[in-house]
């Protein structure tokens, strides 16, 4: 039934033994070529050709045999010669008389046209985009992307669709403006235009559940599947019906409760292979899983159903859309209110309020992940022929759950979630929060920021359970990132400076008042709670001193009176003045007030209901008040900093999370050191001591003082000193801010005259 093909279909068989299916319509063989180097990792489908007829077939047919017979094709044609020959025989609509789990692309050149399909379930992916004059198409919505002139843009109405309800996978429209899914059970043909309708499919007969749910696991006997045991009943019947086939269960960590197969699997007598899959793992993987799936999905079971596929061998079957399909309710935990979703976003203007096909999101995740982990993904439940009969039955959970024996019934229980989400998400707290505080989350269109801050915090301490809804925010910031975001062309990365170099982008040398002086940023570990600042400042000043007198290049100027330069941030995290925005509970004021806030890209200040709390802790609400008034009036008068003339330099130096501070900074807000004064007079004590004790003394008699400054790069503020100059010599000093402004983790600076 092969042929030598010609023409366009030479460019057919070179794409599909690349990867997957991807073309184009119009003759634009460069651009088909791009598109398939963009989706290598998929398995190549099957090609065949007669005449002016070329085919691209990516799946498996169910009952090739009677496919074989219908067509009267030799024993040894393939699931693609099968399908072309159908497609010959009877057209498009010979696609709804192909059972199986499928995709196809067929060029037919004797009227021009392309023809893209997938079967009824849904379980086959195939999508394109208008290019130009042509149209590209291919397996994966991503691999479009390589298209010169497609641009990545989200479709604003999914997005928001998505967000208010999980809801994905809905008809032709994806996350990406300007590429269509060809839906389940339809036909989209590609000529001057794109038209799509759905093609006939027979209707069945049959109304045995168990035996629609065999006809799906058929192929799984012969080749010893996998099934993971989740959902409770639903995985232990596809465990019990292939009875020699490994079962997997996720281990969440070592403190997780979540019940994840490991009780059916011992009441089915069953040895599970263990998958780790904890909260830690997630994290690690949360990358990969965002670039493999390509579009958002509803929760994170996808990622249990991808750490089993990266364990199992041979392939794998999953008891995903059992819910939907078998009317099961799932069990969840109880919370104390839900979050109103609508609450959360910008606006929801254009956002569909219906969720999609639990089914059909199942199937595109199990497509992505068995095209990139080459375990191929089987999910009876979402098996049209399935969801078909249990529609029609009274009670099919109950009808699966009465084929258990009672030992595994009881072990089973009700059905489970999935995936452990709420503790992953708990693990991953730190990362979320960075990523809400981030400045892109900040300027998407979707996000009101403040009102998910305030909600991700609830569902921290267990005023809600709504993780799903956390997910999905999450999601679409990772998704956007990824996939639409603009990249930042390749740099090396960024050598660590040496201890006489200047931070990135600052400088050694400042005129102060006509004098030249040489500022040397330390650099140190981070700093935690607890610490001995003294000791820890004494040694890292101490190693700096040897690399210098290393050197040799600067040791003449330690002739001269020095000064060392503290952050406070270091000293305030030392005392514990430094809280998870988490830990901090803001009240009706802090809301309300740091609402007036003007935001700057510098740094949050108190524009965050934490950093306001801390505010009105340090100095008392009337001061907090009257300052406000101070500063607004200030506005009106073009006076600028009134209302920290009033609120006080504590006030001043409070810092919230920014998403560039290293960990814990990034998810933490801070006061102004406790006694700052106090700090530098010790700190010059214990300076000196350490110094002569290092075999420094001449270094140590020309220390002239610590100062405690909080500096960024719109101000400095000196909060305490030990020194023979005024703060505004060392405000002079610092008025480029040379420690940095991000994460190069050099908060202290030595300062020597830079000549005689």
């Amino acid at each position: 039934m092969s042929g030598d093909p010609t023409g366009d279909s030479r460019l057919d068989s070179a794409l599909t033994s690349a990867s997957g299916i991807a073309g184009a319509h119009g003759g634009e063989s460069a651009l088909a070529a791009v598109i398939a180097a963009e989706q290598g990792h998929r398995p190549a489908a099957l090609f065949a050709a007669a005449g002016e007829v070329s085919l691209a077939f990516d799946g498996e047919l169910a009952d090739p045999d009677a496919v074989r017979k219908a067509v009267d094709a030799p024993a040894e044609a393939t699931d693609a010669e099968l399908v072309l020959a159908a497609y010959q025989a009877s057209g498009t609509d010979a696609f709804g008389q192909l059972p199986g789990r499928w995709a196809v692309a067929v060029n037919d050149r004797r009227d021009g046209r392309t023809h893209l399909a997938v079967d009824a379930s849904g379980a086959g992916a195939l999508y394109y985009a208008r290019v130009g004059e042509s149209y590209a198409y291919a397996s994966e919505p991503t691999a479009l992307l390589a298209a010169p002139e497609l641009t990545a843009a989200p479709d604003d109405e999914v997005v928001r669709g998505y967000l208010l309800t999980g809801a994905c996978d809905q008809g032709e429209r994806t996350f990406f403006a300007g590429i269509s899914r060809v839906p389940a059970g339809h036909v989209t043909t590609l000529q001057s235009g794109a038209a799509t309708a759905a093609y006939k499919v027979p209707e069945s007969t049959g109304t045995d559940l168990v035996e629609a749910i065999d006809t799906v696991l058929a192929p799984s006997h012969d080749r010893a599947s996998g099934v993971r045991l989740s959902h409770g009943a639903p995985g232990a019947y596809l465990a019990a019906r292939l009875a020699e086939a490994p079962v997997y269960v996720l281990s969440a960590g070592p403190t997780s409760t979540a019940d994840t197969g490991q009780t059916v699997a011992t009441a089915l007598g069953r040895t599970p292979v263990t998958v780790q899959a904890s909260g830690d793992q997630l994290g690690t993987d949360l990358a990969d899983l965002v670039r493999l799936l390509g579009e958002p999905v509803p929760d994170l079971a996808a990622y249990a159903l991808y750490a089993t596929a990266r364990a199992a061998k041979g392939s794998l079957v999953d008891p995903a859309g059992a819910d939907t399909a078998l009317r099961l309710s799932v069990e969840t935990p109880k919370a104390k209110r839900t979050v109103e979703v609508a609450s959360l976003l910008s606006t929801v203007d254009g956002g569909s309020a219906e969720p999609g096909s639990a089914a059909e999101v199942a199937l595109r995740v199990a497509d992505r992940i068995g095209a990139h982990t080459g375990v191929p993904v089987r999910l009876p439940f979402c098996d049209r022929e399935v969801r078909r009969v249990a529609a029609a039955a009274a009670d099919p959970g109950e009808l699966v759950a009465a084929l258990l024996t009672p030992r595994v019934r009881a072990a089973a229980g009700p059905l489970r979630p999935a995936a452990p989400v709420t503790e992953w998400l708990l693990r991953l707290k730190n990362r979320v929060y960075g990523t809400f505080l981030s400045e892109s989350f900040t300027t998407r269109p979707w996000f009101a920021q403040q009102e998910i801050l305030v909600a991700f915090e609830d569902f921290i301490k267990g005023r809600n359970a709504d993780a799903a809804v956390f997910w999905r925010l999450l999601n679409v910031e990772l998704w956007m990132a990824e996939f639409v975001d603009p990249k930042p062309d390749e740099v090396a990365p960024v050598a660590i400076k040496g201890p006489l170099e200047a931070n990135n982008g600052k400088k050694l040398l400042i005129d102060v008042d006509g004098e030249q002086w040489l500022r040397f940023p330390v650099r140190t570990d981070l700093f935690a709670r607890g610490d001995d600042f003294e000791k820890l400042i004494s040694g890292y000043i101490n190693d700096f001193f040897t690399s210098m007198e290393s050197d040799g290049g600067y040791a003449d100027r330690f002739e001269h009176e020095w000064y060392l330069l503290v952050s406070e941030k270091v000293i305030a995290i030392s005392q514990g003045r430094s809280y998870f925005i988490w830990d901090i509970q803001p009240n009706w004021w802090a809301r309300t007030l740091s609402k007036f806030v003007v935001k700057t890209p510098y740094g949050i200040g108190l524009g965050s209901p934490w950093t306001m709390q801390l505010a009105l802790q340090e100095a008392g609400l009337p001061r907090i008040l009257v300052a406000s008034a101070a500063g607004a009036a200030g506005k009106v008068i073009g006076r600028r900093g009134l209302f920290y003339q009033v609120a006080g330099h504590s006030v001043r130096a409070i810092d919230g999370p920014t998403e560039y501070s290293a960990y814990p900074s990034n998810v933490s807000a801070k006061l102004a050191p406790a006694k700052p004064k106090q700090v530098a007079t010790k700190l010059v004590a214990a300076l000196r001591d350490a110094l002569v004790e290092r075999g420094h003394e001449s270094v140590a008699a020309k220390l002239a003082g610590v100062v405690v400054i909080d500096a960024n790069d719109i101000g400095r503020n000196i909060l305490g000193a030990n020194a023979n100059r005024p703060d505004v010599f060392f405000e002079k000093l610092f008025a480029d801010n040379p420690l940095g402004q991000g994460s190069e983790q050099t908060p202290l600076a030595v300062a020597v005259p830079a000549a005689s």
